[in-house]
């Protein structure tokens, strides 16, 4: 039988055994494709006039601003479309402000199997045409199951990762962050990526008289130093495990190193149970600030854009970073980029060491069995971070260097 669709195809029996191409597109193993031919990729999925899509991702926080573009980018495929978005009420600040997001809705893991099945009524019977969920967790399949709508889920490559991390069968090629795999699940409906990176919306925290009230000395702080040309540079010494800690001695090195090179401002981030972060700021003759335990984490991420960069292990600080609009510096340990959780900004940078070890672990839990405890980052200098630090200063450490009399309290 002849084959169609191809310029120039013959009949099987008709090629020569001898392997020649009988024309442009034929070779001996069969047909070759004509780029001019390529078939055209199926159409884009619709969704009704005025759909209701429903987004679903409770956690973790990191996961949670690593999908903060996915509602800009479904607007701009369907600008028509109502966008609910469903999180973990501890996250939902971050999303509450967000204007391509028509509903935010934050779920308490108190209110249980109960309230999540109520949830789900409720939003069915407002019509959902599409669920989108970027979690693909116990929580997330109960909800999906509850809408009975149709559905789209991301891939998790468990597999992937357990051959990674248990046997070192590295099969992720090449790797991609987070970001590209939620937006793969949405590829069938034509959502694609803008470049624009992940996004928080700042501002109303930012105008809020509570905020302003709470954190004045601070802020004129900050501006102080702005005025007077000098960089100001966020440190974000923690981690909810401690195997992706560099270590807090490491970190007052290079503090108290880019003090003395630059004569900048510090803000130390960190939350209620990080004493240990909090004592960092002390010592520093008024160049640091401490904001441990004070802040939401949408002001968190406000305060970050007041930073030339910011410095941090691989933890949520650096995701809010970098959603905020800031460059980081960024020090791996146990984890890797194949994991997903790269820092993405193309000025952001990560200091690791290719130890044939890492990763060793998901998320830092576990223990380290290297002969040399946290190896991967006790070996990290701060020389080498504070290298990363002064290359993102650009012109403002220039202005530094020359400032006479810099820093200290104004």
């Amino acid at each position: 039988m002849v084959r169609r669709g191809l310029r120039g195809a013959v009949p099987p029996s008709a090629r020569p055994r001898s392997g020649r191409h009988t024309c442009p597109h034929e070779s001996a193993h069969g047909p070759l494709v004509n780029p001019s031919r390529s078939p055209a990729p199926p159409p884009a999925r619709p969704l009704p006039a005025g759909a209701h899509v429903v987004l679903v991702r409770f956690g973790s926080l990191g996961d949670v601003v690593k999908c903060t573009a996915l509602p800009r980018l479904i607007k701009a495929r369907f600008p028509d479309c109502r966008l609910t978005m469903v999180t973990a009420e501890a996250f939902a600040e971050l999303i509450r402000d967000n204007p391509h997001i028509d509903r935010a809705i934050g779920f308490e893991r108190r209110e249980g199997l109960r309230g999540l099945l109520a949830l789900g009524r409720r939003l069915r019977a407002e019509g959902v045409h599409l669920v989108v969920d970027v979690h693909q967790s116990l929580r997330s399949r109960v909800l999906r199951w509850t809408l009975r709508a149709p559905a789209v889920g991301y891939t998790k490559r468990t597999w992937q990762r357990l051959l990674l991390i248990r046997f070192r069968i590295n099969t992720y090629r090449p790797p991609r962050g987070k970001e590209e795999d939620f937006l793969a699940a949405l590829a069938p409906w034509g959502v694609t990526d803008d470049g624009a990176g992940t996004e928080l919306f700042t501002g109303r925290v930012a105008r809020a008289p509570a905020f302003r009230e709470r954190l004045g000395p601070e802020l004129a702080r900050i501006e102080a130093w702005r005025a007077q040309g000098l960089p100001v540079v966020g440190v974000a010494p923690v981690a909810a495990w401690e195997l992706k800690r560099w270590p807090l001695a490491h970190f007052r090195t290079l503090m108290e190193a880019y003090v003395a090179r630059t004569g900048g401002g510090l803000l130390v981030f960190g939350g209620p149970r990080d004493a240990d972060a909090h004592a960092l700021a002390a010592g520093l003759g008024g160049h640091a600030l401490s904001l441990v335990g004070r802040t939401s984490l949408l002001e968190s991420a406000h305060l970050a854009s007041l930073c030339d960069t910011v410095v941090a292990n691989d933890t949520g600080m650096t995701h809010l970073s970098e959603a905020a609009g800031v460059d980081v510096v960024a020090l791996f340990g146990p984890t890797s980029r194949e994991l997903g959780y790269y820092p993405t900004r193309p000025g952001s940078a990560v200091v690791e060491r290719p130890l044939p070890c890492r990763p060793c672990t998901r998320m830092g839990e576990g223990r380290c069995t290297h002969p040399l405890p946290r190896a991967c980052l006790v070996t990290i200098t701060p020389d080498e971070v504070l290298a990363r630090v002064l290359e993102r200063l650009g012109p403002r450490r220039a202005k530094a260097a020359r400032a006479p009399g810099a820093g200290g309290a104004p």
